[in-house]
């Protein structure tokens, strides 16, 4: 049985031939109960069927393709037919809520996935892994290209309400206090509103897992992210400085991937498929600027992981004090610092890129690896790899 790690997808034809699956999830902790549910989505992340929400109070998708059941200890089992669901219905999110209590006090939620009652995968994070989320996303089978799973292991404060927002839902309150069934956000325009106060962020990701969101320009025009990777480059008269090169490993929407790094010479492009550039390799150490690779159509990403390797000038990511810096061209900020650095390993995955129908998730990964195969196995980008050079 494999163990996931959040962040970490694979094909599920890895782990079974099957599209018959279960999944199996509990959380433990000091709240009376926690609510679990899978939310069935369209190819753009929303819940546009509210039939395909299942839970407590709807535990059976129309035609049975999903299904929920109760087991002790507050464990519940969701049965997913795959072949059974309709086109409209890409991908199922199984969450978490709970109404008393945030997420950093469990002591741990676990799921597992099986297939003709034989486990195939688990993925496990506890209260560390969270702060004051009342919601969380946990693990999600989904199609692209192929069917897939992955751990997700991201929330929301605003609990519930702020989940099935982000699905493009609305929660209808009952007079008994639980959340009646979904309905999609109407379709027809809002009367016009006076325009909001723009609020820049300056926000510095501190913790693993921890995660923020951009929203993209709803004027349909480029709206570029610039990444820049810094670091203190030491050295001496008889001593190089610290190389450190920075790259990403993307998919677009579209299905193609790729990687761009200076190492072979994959310095991407501004006008050209993957609309992704890294604009130099600051190979010397003397660029007070670090290096920079800007995603200048982050709507037409799926999934940008933005890496940072040692090439030569020393041993291990602990001297060199990395940084981050992700803008936008509205002013926020965001800054990922490398503050656990492994001294066994040279390559680190430090931040991914995601984009939810809209919205660019930006989430700290700070995962160490002995290389770019190593890293790439992590994450399930599935590239072929060989030696390089610059």
């Amino acid at each position: 049985m494999q163990t996931f790690q959040t962040g970490q997808k694979s094909p599920l034809s890895n782990l079974t031939p099957s599209t018959m699956l279960t999944l199996s999830a509990r959380v433990t902790g000091p709240a009376a109960e926690y609510d679990l549910m899978v939310f069935g989505l369209d190819a753009e992340g929303k819940l546009s069927d509210d039939r395909y929400m299942v839970f407590f109070n709807q535990p059976r998708s129309p035609e049975g393709a999903v299904s929920m059941s109760s087991g002790a200890r507050g464990e519940k089992t969701f049965t997913l037919d795959l072949a059974r669901l309709p086109p409209s219905v890409r991908r199922l999110s199984l969450a978490a809520t709970v109404d008393n209590g945030s997420f950093g006090q469990i002591d741990h939620a676990e799921i597992t996935l099986g297939a003709g009652g034989t486990p195939l995968a688990t993925y496990r994070v506890t209260g560390r892994d969270f702060q004051a989320q009342r919601a969380v996303m946990l693990f999600d089978v989904y199609f692209k290209d192929v069917w897939r799973v992955g751990a997700v292991g991201q929330g929301f404060n605003g609990g519930l309400e702020a989940l099935v927002k982000h699905y493009g839902g609305e929660v209808k309150d009952t007079p008994a206090g639980h959340p009646a069934p979904l309905s999609p956000a109407p379709n027809s325009a809002p009367a016009p509103t006076p325009a909001p106060t723009i609020s820049l962020q300056k926000i510095t990701l501190d913790k693993q897992g921890q995660s923020t969101k951009l929203s993209l320009s709803k004027a349909g025009g480029a709206d570029p992210i610039r990444v820049n990777l810094n670091w203190d480059r030491g050295g001496g008269l008889f001593r190089a400085g610290a190389d450190l090169d920075l790259g990403c490993m993307y998919v677009l929407n579209s299905g193609e991937g790729g990687v761009v790094q200076a190492l072979g010479n994959s310095f991407g492009s501004e006008r050209l498929v993957p609309y992704i550039e890294l604009d130099k390799d600051d190979r010397t150490g003397a660029a007070s600027d670090g290096e920079n690779l800007v995603i200048y159509r982050p709507d037409l990403i799926h999934t940008v992981l933005i890496f940072a390797f040692i090439y030569e000038g020393t041993s291990d990511f602990t001297r060199v004090n990395g940084r981050l810096m992700l803008k936008d061209p509205r002013g926020n900020e965001i800054t990922v610092r490398l503050s656990n650095p492994d001294v066994r390993r040279t390559f680190c995955a430090i931040a991914r890129i995601e984009n939810f129908g809209g919205e660019i998730q930006i989430t700290k990964e700070e995962r160490y690896f002995y290389g770019h195969s190593d890293c790439d196995e992590h994450y399930g980008f599935g590239f072929r790899w060989g030696p390089g050079s610059k």
